[in-house]
């Protein structure tokens, strides 16, 4: 009985023993949430003098397994015990992210861009050489001369080269705007020729080199344009408003073809200028200028025999502020003719001759209105011209500036013009 009352009481002491550990646990120490219950509870009931954590007789069984930490009241009361962890503020949790937008799909690596081509810098210069053209004399250089223009046409302040020392054969050529840049430069040192007979250049041509649309145009230089009209002067036109046809015979006027071409012409320019060169017998007009405004004329030379028909020097139509001076005129007809539509037109240092002088008209031709005003010729020499300085209408009434006329008739306000010889009075005209 004694034994059964040694166990009661050992039992007695081991409950005891867990119950103020149990206390103990709960009243002096912190409870630590992270630790799940079933292994609170398993490590409670085990703790002994051994300070372990498993049951009495488990050290005859002892597992392997890394052991695990001291629990806060685990040992036998004497050993010491680490300081609780610090209370922490329970922190927020983490807002939500906004999901970013999707990525573009990564692209393949491409090459860098090429750089874009260089624009053509002012003042370049395209010779009709390098686009082919011959010089000889005998080629026929004509495509090549519109290759240099094409070229040039798309620099502003370019130059097409005719260069010197050559002969350049072209037929009928029209170097055209409006689509090119300003300021061109024709710079002419060659010699251009066209080409011989009437059949080579076909029916209804109206010009052989002509300039159209163009702002800033200039031809400049020492060289010649040479028209080679002379097969053309045994023939006339018809069509031609010329006062001398009487010194053709029936039989010429028969032969004469519908047009002759002028050898330049401008249409439609603006800010034209012509200085330096040479034009020569041309098949019908030299120079003309049709429709242009602020036209400059000077240092030039033309020449034709003076029995070629209907070679004016200078032709002006519908055009404003033209000035021509210090300029040598040779021809077969009026050395400057001026037309209607006309205006701010000033001549002067000029040598006219032979040619039949320097005329305003004809104008007014089957009873149409003409239009002339601002007229200005001075210090001008004349010699073996038919007239001097005249004005051909084909019907006016000439008056006296009347303030106070209240009258319809058509009338002309002539102001006296001293000229240096007699002149000779055509039939058909009306000349001052």
């Amino acid at each position: 009985m004694s034994r059964g009352l040694a166990v009661l009481l050992l039992v007695v002491l081991l409950a005891l023993s867990s119950g103020v550990g149990f206390c103990d646990a709960r009243s002096g120490k912190r409870w630590r949430q992270n630790r799940g219950p079933s292994t609170t509870m398993f490590r409670r009931k085990g703790k002994g003098k051994n300070g372990g954590g498993s049951p009495p007789h488990s050290h005859r069984h002892q597992s392997p397994a890394m052991p695990a930490p001291p629990s806060p009241g685990g040992g036998n009361g004497h050993a010491s015990q680490s300081p609780p962890p610090p209370l922490l503020p329970p922190q927020a949790p983490p807002a939500p992210r906004s999901s970013p937008p999707p990525l573009p799909p990564s692209l393949p690596p491409q090459a860098p861009p090429s750089p874009p081509p260089e624009e053509p810098s002012q003042g370049m210069v395209f010779s009709v050489v390098a686009f082919g053209a011959r010089g000889d004399g005998v080629t026929d250089d004509t495509q090549a001369f519109e290759a240099a223009w094409t070229a040039a046409c798309k620099v502003e302040a370019s130059t097409v080269l005719v260069p010197p020392e050559l002969e350049f054969v072209v037929g009928p050529i029209s170097f055209l705007g409006p689509n090119c840049k300003p300021n061109i430069i024709f710079q002419l040192d060659g010699t251009i020729s066209a080409k011989t007979g009437a059949r080579a250049w076909g029916s209804g041509l109206l010009q052989w080199l002509e300039f159209t649309k163009l702002n800033g145009i200039s031809i400049q230089g020492s060289g010649v344009i040479n028209g080679q009209g002379k097969e053309w002067w045994t023939y006339s036109d018809s069509n031609d408003d010329d006062d001398d046809m009487d010194s053709y015979t029936d039989q010429e006027l028969e032969k004469m073809p519908q047009i002759k071409p002028t050898a330049l012409r401008f249409y439609g320019s603006s800010n034209v200028r012509v200085t330096g060169i040479s034009i020569i017998n041309s098949p019908q007009c030299h120079l003309k200028f049709d429709s242009c405004q602020g036209v400059m004329v000077h240092n030039l030379t033309i020449s034709s025999p003076e029995n070629s028909p209907n070679t004016d020097g200078i032709h002006l139509q519908n055009s404003k502020d033209v000035n021509i001076h210090h300029t040598d005129l040779a021809c077969g007809d009026d050395c400057i003719s001026i037309q209607t539509g006309c205006s701010d037109v000033n001549i002067h240092n000029v040598n006219c001759g032979p040619g039949h002088g320097i005329s305003i008209g004809g104008l007014g031709r089957y009873n149409t209105k003409a239009c002339v005003s601002n007229i200005t010729v001075r210090d001008v020499n004349m010699f073996k011209t038919m007239t001097g300085v005249r004005i051909k209408t084909w019907q006016v009434t000439i008056r006296r500036p009347q303030h106070n006329s209240s009258s319809k008739d058509h009338y002309a306000y002539i102001y006296p013009i001293t000229l240096g010889y007699q002149c000779r009075v055509a039939q058909g005209w009306s000349r001052v």
